[in-house]
C-alpha cells in the first residue's frame, strides 16, 4: 500500500515513510489528527491507517484556481470544453453550486474573475470532501471500509486515465 501511495505522490517521500511508521505507534484511545491532507486519495489512505481527523486548504485552494473535486476527477472549469456545458459540476452532489448552476455558467464566472464562481467551487469542494468522509464513516461502521476504499481509489484512478492530455 505504501508503494502505491508513494508512486501516486499522495504521501510524499520521506514523509510517507515516517507517517506509515508512526501511525501504529499512536495510542488507539485518543483521536488521531493529520494536518494537511485534503486530496480524496490521501484522505482515504490516512483513514485506512487509523486517522480520525484532518484538515487541509486543498478544497478551497483548488476552488480558487477554478477547479472542482468530483468522482470524475478534478475538473478545471477554466478549460474551454466547459463553455456552454449545461450539466452541474457533479450529478451526485447536492451542494448549492450543483443544484442551481451549470458547469458552463460557473466557468463563465471563473474566467471573468467573478468571486461568486470561486465561492461556488469552494462550497462544492467542501461538500465533496464532507461526502467522501461520510461515505468512509458509513463503510467503517458497516465493516466494509477496505472494499469502499479500493472501489473509490479505482474510480478516481479511472477518472484520471480518461482525462485528455490537453484539457
Amino acid at each position: 500500500m505504501l508503494e502505491r501511495c508513494l508512486l501516486a505522490g499522495l504521501i510524499a517521500f520521506p514523509f510517507g515513510v515516517l507517517f506509515v511508521a508512526a501511525a501504529p505507534l499512536l495510542p488507539g484511545t485518543h483521536p488521531r489528527y493529520f494536518m494537511g491532507i485534503g486530496d480524496p486519495e490521501g484522505v482515504l489512505e490516512v483513514v485506512a491507517r487509523g486517522i480520525d481527523m484532518f484538515d487541509c486548504v486543498l478544497p478551497t485552494r483548488t476552488a480558487r484556481t477554478g477547479s472542482a473535486l468530483t468522482w470524475e476527477g478534478r475538473l478545471n472549469l477554466r478549460n474551454a470544453r466547459y463553455r456552454g456545458d449545461a450539466r452541474p459540476i457533479s450529478e451526485e452532489c447536492d451542494c448549492p453550486a450543483c443544484e442551481r448552476f451549470s458547469r458552463g455558467y460557473i466557468r463563465h464566472l471563473v474566467t471573468q474573475s467573478e468571486i461568486l464562481g470561486l465561492r461556488l467551487l469552494s462550497l462544492h469542494n467542501l461538500r465533496f470532501v464532507l461526502d467522501l468522509t461520510a461515505r468512509a464513516r458509513a463503510a467503517i461502521e458497516r465493516g466494509t471500509f477496505s472494499a469502499f476504499r479500493d472501489e473509490s481509489l479505482a474510480r478516481l484512478a479511472r477518472s484520471r486515465e480518461e482525462e485528455p492530455c490537453n484539457s
